[in-house]
C-alpha cells in the first residue's frame, strides 16, 4: 500500500493515513495489504470524510503542478515517511527536514521542490501554510503576508511563534458563568452577526484564519474541519499538544464554533449551520454539527478560557457593538456625522452664516 502512487486514493490509503496521524487501529487484513473486510476500519472513514478529501486534493494538486522529474514524493509511502519524521522529531529545522526528504529521493531535488515538499507535509499535519510569501500568491492577494518556516528554525519553535497567546480580562476568565462573558457570547451568535452586520461565513482550511474578519468582503472565516480537530483531540487526550498543535488552540476553535457562533442549543443557529453544511462547493464539515466536547475534553476543560483567540473574539464583539462603515454610502454618512457636520458647529461658523 505504501507504493500506491500519489495520484491514486482509496479507503486503504485513508485508513493507513489515519493510523499514522491519529493511531487508528487497522485490522489484520489492512496491515497485510489485503482487501479489508472489517467494519471497524470502514467506520473511521465517514467521520473524517472532509479531511480525507482535503488530503486527497492537496496531494493531487502537488502531483499535477510539479514536474515528475526530481519530484521527491511519488507514492503515499514517501509522504508518510516524511510525516512520521516530522511528528516524531519536531525539533528538526526546515533545512534538516529537507535534507531527509532529498536523501530519500532517487534523483537530485532542487530547493524549490524541497520547499513545496515540506510545505505539503505541514499542510497535511497542521493545516497551515508554512511557505514563504514568495510562493503563496493567494495569501498575498488577501493581504496576509503570514509567517513562513525558515531554514534554520526548528519546527516546534516555528509553531510556538506562529500561535502566540494573549490574555484578556473577560475572554480568558476561568469563570464560564461570568455575566460579562455570557453577555458577549450571546451577542456574537452567527445569526445576530448576519442579521445586524450582514456578515457571511466563509469556510477555510487554514487554521490560522479562524475567526478572521475580512471587512472588505464582509465575511468571517471559519476553520470548519471539525473532524481534524476531534481526531487530534481524541488521539492526544492526555497531552498538552494535539499532535503538533497546542491542544488548547483546538479546543478554542471547536468551542468558539459550537458554543459561541453556532450554539447547538439554539434552533436558529442550528438551521444556519445546517445550511452552511449543505452549501455545495463551500460546505462546512458535517462533523461541526456534532457536539462532542464532553467526550473530547479532560477534567478542567469543560469551560474554555480563551488565550489564543481572545483578540479575534474581542475584535468581533467590538465590531458588533460599533460596526465600521463598509459601503461608500456608509463612509460618507460617517464622515458627515463628524465634527464638521455636527449639530453644534463652531461659533465662528454660526457668525459667518448669520452674516
Amino acid at each position: 500500500m505504501a507504493n500506491v502512487s500519489i495520484d491514486k486514493f482509496d479507503d486503504r490509503v485513508a485508513v493507513r493515513l489515519g493510523e499514522l496521524l491519529w493511531s487508528w487501529q487497522r485490522c489484520d487484513d489492512c496491515q497485510a495489504s489485503r482487501r479489508c473486510r472489517s467494519t471497524v476500519c470502514s467506520s473511521f472513514i465517514p467521520r473524517t470524510k472532509r479531511y480525507l478529501q482535503y488530503y486527497e486534493s492537496l496531494v493531487l494538486d502537488y502531483h499535477d503542478e510539479l514536474p515528475l522529474e526530481g519530484q521527491p514524493f511519488k507514492t503515499h509511502g514517501d509522504i508518510w515517511k516524511a510525516i512520521s519524521l516530522l511528528t516524531t522529531r519536531p525539533e528538526l529545522t526546515r533545512a534538516e527536514f529537507s535534507d531527509f526528504i532529498a536523501a530519500s529521493s532517487s534523483l537530485p531535488v532542487n530547493h524549490k521542490l524541497l520547499i513545496d515538499a515540506t510545505t505539503l507535509i505541514v499542510k497535511i499535519v497542521c493545516m497551515t501554510d508554512c511557505s514563504s510569501f514568495h510562493y503563496s500568491p493567494g495569501r498575498l492577494e488577501e493581504g496576509k503576508m503570514g509567517q513562513f518556516w525558515s531554514d534554520q528554525v526548528p519546527f516546534n519553535k516555528y509553531l510556538q511563534d506562529l500561535f502566540t497567546t494573549q490574555s484578556h480580562p473577560i475572554w480568558s476568565t476561568q469563570d464560564g458563568q461570568s455575566e460579562l462573558l455570557c453577555t458577549r457570547r450571546s451577542r456574537m451568535r452567527a445569526t445576530k452577526l448576519q442579521k445586524h452586520l450582514g456578515l457571511t461565513f466563509h469556510p477555510t482550511h487554514e487554521i490560522r484564519d479562524h475567526l478572521r474578519l475580512d471587512s472588505r468582503r464582509n465575511e468571517i472565516k471559519i476553520f470548519h474541519y471539525a473532524s481534524f480537530l476531534k481526531q487530534n483531540l481524541k488521539a492526544n487526550k492526555d497531552s498538552s499538544t494535539a499532535g503538533l498543535l497546542p491542544r488548547q488552540l483546538l479546543l478554542e476553535i471547536l468551542d468558539s464554533t459550537q458554543r459561541i457562533l453556532f450554539p447547538l442549543s439554539d434552533a436558529k443557529s442550528r438551521r444556519l449551520l445546517r445550511h452552511l453544511i449543505s452549501d455545495g462547493d463551500y460546505s462546512f464539515d458535517p462533523e461541526v454539527e456534532k457536539f462532542e466536547l464532553s467526550i473530547l475534553s479532560n477534567p478542567g476543560e469543560e469551560n474554555i478560557s480563551y488565550i489564543y483567540l481572545a483578540g479575534r473574539l474581542e475584535e468581533l464583539f467590538q465590531e458588533a457593538q460599533s460596526p465600521q462603515p463598509r459601503t461608500w454610502l456608509d463612509k460618507q454618512m460617517q464622515r458627515r456625522s463628524g465634527a464638521r457636520y455636527s449639530e453644534h458647529p463652531h461659533p465662528h461658523l454660526i457668525v459667518s452664516r448669520r452674516l
